[in-house]
Order: C-alpha cells, then structure tokens, then sequence
C-alpha cells in the first residue's frame, strides 16, 4: 500500500515524528512526506525533517489569522488523488474533516493522527484516528529485567544467602524512574513552570521563539497537567498565568518572542536617574485612579511610555495581559487621555 504523510507543522508538536513515522511504516510503502507551516513551525521541525526527509513546504501569511498552512495541506492533499492508497493527516484541527471525506470519496483511505483534545468530528469524519500521546510508560520494565540475574545467582557456587543484599540494593533504584509527577497544588506547579521559563530564557540568551518553548515545556510534566486543567490555548494560559513575570512580542507572523519582564516597581528611582523609561508615579496613581488594578498599572505605564505609537502599545498590551484585557486597559487609557486634554 502507498502511503502519503502530510503533518500540519503549526498544530503538530515535533516530538511525535517518531509515532507518526513508525506507524506509517506498518501499513506499507511511503512514497510521499510533506510538512507545511509558517518560518516559525518550520525551525522547530528541523531535526525530525532530517531524521525523516520529510519535504518542507514554507507558508507566508499576508497578514495574522490567516491558515494559509491549512489551504496549502488541503491543495497537496487533493493533488495525491489516484496516486496514493492512504494519506496519514497529522493534525488535531478539525477543519480537516471535509478534506478528509472528499478524499475517501475519491477512494483514499484517511488515517488522521492528533493529540486526545481533537475534535470528535476530525476523529469521525477519518477512516481511523491514532491518538498522538507524550511520555510512553517504558521506563518500568527495566527493574524486572534488572531483577533477573539476582534471581539466578542462587545456582552459583556461592552461599544462599549472597543474593539477598542485591536485592536490597535494586530497590532503591525503582524511586528514581518513577519520578516525574506534577506538584499537587496549583501553586507548586506554576513555581516550578515560572523556573523553567526562565531557565530556558537565559540558556537562549534572555529571549526565545513561543514555538521553540512550548516544545521544551511539553516535556515538563507540571506544565502538561496545568495548562490540560486551565482549558486554554497554550499561549493563553502562559500570557494570562505568567503575564507579571514575562512580555509577549507579537510578530508580524503571528507569532510570538518571550523575554523576561522588567520590573515596574520602583518607578521614581528610575524617573530620577533620567531614564524615561520606568512610569512615574504620579501616572500610576492615575491609572489606578481610572479603574486599573494596582499590580497592573506600572506596567501599562511602561508600555505607553516606551511604544512608539497608540498602535504598538494596544498591541503590547494584548500580548502581556491577553486580547480581552489588554484591549480593555487600552481604552481605560485612551479615555484617561482624552480627558486630559479636554
């Protein structure tokens, strides 16, 4: 059977290539292996594009929000028709579910391949859906095969009872495998996410690509049990949850760079040192003053101060605090300056 394999880059993370590779090769011959995304989900699919030779296909959106990604996939896909048998989708998106009856129609077989969050009508719209799934539990079986040779060291010249402080010994090996749990409460988990973010910034040098830190954060597994429970996309609950502590540049691509946040708490100490670039107190009062929390309002007035225009800080502003509130401590401003002039 030929097999064609199309990976949705901007909704596949790059650790899964080893399943969805090894998979395919079960079924039959590949004969096709196509990757489509933007710049940013491209670089983070280097290694498993070489591993594999997987052909990659660059999208450019002429402007934010667009799946030009998607319409690429849907047009390769289209064009295997009567040259393939079967056509693995690895995506969780269910826009892909029209694709993928049109493609059956045309007498292909469609195995779509996703993470457990996909859409049920993706999952139903394919001929069989594989679950894409991190941390397989394969470290166990090794203390039972490290087991063995205990077990058989009774038939040795040596005294019966030699075999028992081995035994001993392999015990306290099994702790260590079984180590990777989440923190029990919610605040122990996001301590140890905020470590982690900031131990990636400074190995990146004080700045990092959101596609390549959600790669690194998906191997902890604090991070996977407490976004999984927010029920948030993965930008969002990092911008919402640890909006005080990092900034969100947004790129023209969409996508976005996270740096460490610098600290808006000691704003007449900067103002003093002729810098302008810290808020002054007196316009913090007044943020607060006009309905904005206290926690919040140095920053914002950084933001202000250090934008090159209304548009660049509404766009900050929607980067460090998310769409509904930044749009919302932008009109509180934009109000508050109005009435300044008048």
């Amino acid at each position: 059977m030929k097999i064609a394999i199309l990976i949705d880059a901007e909704n596949v993370q790059p650790v899964f290539a080893d399943q969805i590779f090894s998979h395919a090769a079960k079924l039959g011959d590949i004969a096709c292996k196509e990757l489509y995304g933007a710049a940013q989900a491209l670089n983070s699919w280097v290694e498993p594009a070489l591993k594999y030779a997987i052909h990659p296909n660059l999208t450019i959106r002429p402007s934010k929000y667009k799946n030009s990604s998607d319409i690429a996939l849907v047009i390769g896909a289209m064009d295997l028709i009567g040259k393939c048998d079967a056509v693995i989708i690895a995506s969780s998106d269910s826009d892909f579910s029209s694709l993928s009856v049109r493609l059956r129609t045309g007498g292909i077989e469609v195995i779509g391949m996703g993470t457990e969050k996909a859409n049920p009508l993706w999952k139903t719209a394919c001929s069989s859906f594989v679950t894409l799934a991190l941390n397989k539990p394969q470290p166990k079986p090794q203390p039972q095969q490290a087991a063995k040779p205990a077990q058989a060291k009774p038939q040795q010249p040596a005294p019966a009872p030699a075999p028992k402080p081995q035994e001993t010994q392999e015990k306290p090996q099994e702790t260590p495998k079984s180590q990777p749990k989440a923190e029990a409460t919610h605040a122990g988990r996001a301590q140890v996410i905020r470590a982690f973010i900031k131990e990636q910034l400074a190995s990146a040098g004080g700045k990092i690509a959101s596609s390549q830190l959600f790669t690194a954060l998906n191997t902890l597994t604090d991070y996977r049990v407490d976004q999984q429970r927010s029920h948030r996309k993965p930008i969002d609950y990092i911008r919402r949850q640890y909006g005080d502590s990092f900034k969100f540049e947004e790129s023209d691509e969409g996508t976005f760079l996270v740096e460490a946040a610098q600290p808006a708490e000691a704003p007449a100490k900067a103002a003093s040192a002729k810098s302008a670039e810290a808020p002054a107190s007196d316009e913090v009062a007044l943020l607060v003053q006009a309905g904005i929390e206290a926690e919040h309002a140095g920053r914002i007035a950084e933001i202000f101060s250090t934008s090159k225009g209304m548009r660049a800080a509404y766009n900050r502003l929607r980067a460090t605090f998310g769409q509904k509130d930044g749009s919302r401590y932008y009109q509180i401003v934009k109000d508050l300056a109005d009435r300044i002039q008048q």
